[in-house]
């Protein structure tokens, strides 16, 4: 069973709650345990100059042709465009993946859905980040 939650609270506690729940576990299966998985589901805006746009998107999205930071479950494919439209951003577009940071590799384990982009406000010529 999967429980989707919000917590909103200091983020010290918030922490606290979350170490504890992840180290309970529970029976299962007759004479077996299984540890509470607690897995993050989270938003994040990642602000930086347009000038690197491919090398961030690469970065963050990475460079599989075929995925590109689209979500590996077909049916959240529709809730992630929900999310598109309510931050009022625009797809993903095609970018170039032939350099990325070295934080890349450090997505072990995990799964980084890009939901969208939006162009950052400018004045006197200047990206107000």
């Amino acid at each position: 069973m999967h429980l989707y939650a919000i917590t909103r609270g200091i983020k010290n506690d918030v922490d606290r709650f979350i170490t504890l729940l992840q180290g309970a576990f529970l029976p299962y299966d007759k004479a077996k345990v299984v540890q509470v998985a607690v897995r993050p589901v989270q938003l994040w805006e990642i602000v930086f100059p347009e000038e690197h746009k491919d090398i961030m998107l690469t970065t963050v999205l990475g460079g599989d042709a075929s995925m590109k930071g689209i979500t590996n479950q077909p049916k959240h494919r529709k809730w992630v465009a929900m999310i598109r439209k309510v931050l009022g951003v625009q797809k993903i577009p095609k970018y170039k993946t032939d350099r990325q940071l070295p934080c890349a590799g450090a997505k072990l384990n995990m799964e980084v859905v890009g939901v969208g982009i939006k162009e950052d406000y400018k004045k006197d010529g200047l990206e107000r980040l």
